[in-house]
């Protein structure tokens, strides 16, 4: 085996070892004007095990197979790191993903580049879900839990923030936003545009909470924040240092960027556009939801509970309460019936007016059960995702 220092047209260089025309044993390879480098071990010009570091400061430790990224590795991206299995150059099969400035993480199983199966996600301010994901969002049956309310994530604006989840990162490392300590809850007026992370129930829509108004009881938006998809444009690849000694259709670039390695899991707090003016809640007030999710979104059938007494027990879309169900208010009293975008539209109020149709009573008495099925369901799912 010879070695030595080879210099290509598009400024790339290779110093190490040679065999047959390939890179092999150990050597370093740099892209166009020293963009991006790779130092580790090679066979025959593929990378074995070592580290790739990208333009732009990222990088790549671990293993490799026909210039993918394969086996064992750990990636730092920006703020985040990952570390855990790889398929064919994505995040595959197992692994965990945290922000180091956040503390925000998930840790459970992954396809092609996104979390996929079961999985745990911690939010930066404590709060949880468990549960199952496809392509990246929480899809199926899960359990989202709070923190205390003067503990949860400030939401000023329905924009996705950089305070309390995994869903905003750009695949290079940046973010439009740097996470920012919450200020001191206590100290924050309410206003319609300030709520808490992992809070989805409301009684009301306005700060004028006690005076109700023609439509319905209830009126509260929710709003998740939506991921992004990016693309790490930054390895050698992109750079088209085509290493024509290799002999590889890819040459070194080999670490297959992250083209949709990342749906971006970004650390966006989930919100509500307006927060609870109702006198249930205090700094020690929690909420947990357990039911279905789909696309991210509380959907279908769940149960949505205070440690107050306030409870939902029904159907959702959008993370709002749409369809029959049931609100348990902490006095004890009820309201049932049909909801519409969270707006009571038929049904009986604080137990004053009956329910007037056996259909409709017959409507809400499914969706409960089917919310308290669901909510059973997610309970295993989010035993499943912990054990994972």
């Amino acid at each position: 085996m010879s070695g030595g220092r080879f210099d290509f047209d598009d400024g790339g260089a290779y110093c190490g070892g040679w065999e047959g025309g390939k890179a092999h044993g150990h050597g370093i390879c740099t892209g166009p004007k020293g963009q991006g480098e790779y130092s580790g071990s090679w066979n025959y010009g593929f990378e074995v095990v070592g580290i790739y570091t990208w333009p732009s400061g990222n990088t790549y430790e671990g293993y490799w197979s026909q210039g993918k990224r394969h086996g064992l590795g750990i990636e730092t991206k920006g703020r985040w790191v990952y570390r855990g299995e790889w398929t064919h150059g994505f995040k595959g099969r197992y692994g965990a993903r945290q922000s180091m400035s956040s503390g925000a993480k998930y840790e459970g199983t992954w396809n092609n580049g996104l979390q996929d199966g079961y999985g745990t996600e911690t939010y930066a301010d404590g709060g949880t879900y468990q549960g199952q994901f496809t392509n990246g969002m929480r899809h199926g049956y899960g359990v989202r839990q709070s923190v205390p309310y003067g503990m949860a994530s400030v939401v000023r604006s329905p924009l996705r923030t950089s305070l309390s989840s995994l869903r905003s990162e750009h695949s290079n490392g940046t973010l439009p936003q740097q996470d920012s300590p919450a200020a001191n809850p206590e100290s924050l007026p309410l206003s319609p545009t300030i709520t808490r992370g992992g809070f989805a129930l409301s009684l009301y829509a306005e700060a004028e909470a006690g005076k109700p108004k023609k439509g319905g009881l209830f009126r509260r938006g929710s709003l998740l924040g939506k991921l992004k998809k990016s693309e790490s444009k930054s390895s050698l690849a992109s750079q088209k240092s085509r290493v024509s000694f290799l002999k590889s259709e890819s040459g070194i670039s080999s670490a297959a960027s992250d083209a949709t390695s990342t749906v971006s899991l970004g650390e966006g707090a989930e919100g509500e556009e307006y927060p609870p003016f109702e006198s249930d809640i205090d700094a020690t007030t929690t909420e947990t939801y357990m039911g279905e999710w789909k696309n991210d979104k509380r959907a279908g059938f769940g149960v949505s509970e205070r440690s107050s007494g306030l409870k939902y027990e029904g159907e959702w879309l959008d993370n709002l309460r749409h369809g029959y169900g049931c609100t348990t208010l902490p006095d004890g009293k009820k309201e049932e019936g049909k909801y519409r975008h969270n707006v009571l539209i038929k049904g009986m109020k604080k137990r004053v007016i009956p329910l007037k149709s056996a259909k409709i009573r017959q409507k809400v008495d499914r969706s409960v059960e089917g919310a308290q099925r669901a909510a059973a369901i997610a309970r295993q799912k989010s035993e499943i995702a912990a054990s994972r």
